[in-house]
């Protein structure tokens, strides 16, 4: 699918958008505005390229340090300074810097910026519609597509592959669990935190395991879950040490100390898409994502009944 989706997306020669990835949130935020923003080129006939040079999650090459490249990416450092997500920077850079806005605007006239049709994609989201894209034999919802999508691109390359086995395998994790997603750290900014008891309450509806492995970034989670709940055996890769992620704090670390709690996040998500079902909030990056990647009997919510996006 990969060579069909490089042959169809060549194919748009007249518009093409750079999307940057990495320039302003999480790993999973960024990455599903790139899944919605691939099945909008594909919709628009758009070609489809990347910047992730100076990805915020990347140490080295941006998109390439972590996976398998799967489209054009280029490396020109105009898209660091000018290539946002939802800001036009004619209005808000100042003195000469706007003349060379400008002139790479006007020597790319067919070109679009992420700030272009950020809005436009994220539209995409809300709209309950069919999608067909023959070329690549996608035909279904948004979920259905995006299913397919994440499916030909999310590959990760050799070295980090390897990492990821290197933490799951000490896990020693039974052939079926239930998998969670418990929410932390800053993410009560975005959406009021929901208390534990709402996962395992839904859990037990849906299946009659007690064995469950708990992707936090906070382990007072995992102390909550453990005296609450007994009768469940939990396993997870969040250490005691661990009291909450926030984006600021994880910006501010080393290359090294990035990519160390990148592949933890990778491998944590690896664990979460191979249990027998997944419990989480649908309103989180990580809830999208694998509610987009899982099949939908095995992916539920406790924020909403079904999976949406924003």
């Amino acid at each position: 699918m990969i060579q069909k989706y490089k042959e169809v997306n060549d194919s748009f020669s007249y518009w093409k958008l750079i999307f940057h990835l990495g320039c302003d949130s999480g790993f999973y935020s960024e990455f599903n505005n790139m899944v919605l923003a691939m099945i909008y080129c594909l919709k628009s006939q758009i070609r489809f390229s990347m910047y992730s040079a100076d990805a915020n999650f990347g140490y080295k090459d941006g998109w390439q340090d972590y996976f398998l490249p799967f489209c054009e990416e280029v490396n020109d450092k105009f898209h660091h300074k000018y290539n946002a997500r939802t800001e036009d920077p004619w209005f808000s850079v100042h003195g000469l810097a706007r003349w060379e806005y400008l002139l790479w605007r006007l020597k790319h006239k067919h070109t679009y910026l992420t700030f272009d049709l950020f809005c436009k994609f994220r539209q995409v989201s809300c709209a309950r519609i069919e999608y067909s894209i023959p070329q690549l034999e996608l035909k279904g919802d948004l979920r259905t597509v995006a299913h397919e999508i994440i499916k030909m691109i999310y590959r990760f390359n050799p070295e980090t592959l390897s990492e990821i086995r290197k933490l799951i395998q000490p896990l020693d994790l039974p052939d079926k669990y239930i998998g969670f997603h418990i929410r932390g750290g800053d993410k009560f900014t975005e959406h009021e935190l929901l208390q534990c008891s709402a996962y395992i309450d839904k859990a037990e509806k849906l299946s009659s395991l007690r064995k469950a492995f708990v992707s936090t970034d906070d382990y007072g989670v995992i102390e909550e879950l453990k005296k609450n709940y007994p009768q469940w055996y939990f396993y997870s890769l969040t250490e005691p040490s661990e009291r909450g992620y926030f984006y600021s704090e994880f910006q501010s670390q080393d290359k090294e100390s990035k990519k160390k709690d990148l592949i933890k996040l990778f491998a944590s998500m690896e664990i979460l898409r191979m249990s027998e079902l997944f419990v989480g909030t649908f309103s989180s990056n990580v809830g999208m994502f694998l509610g987009m990647c899982m099949e939908k009997e095995r992916a539920y919510g406790v924020d909403f009944d079904e999976w949406l996006l924003w």
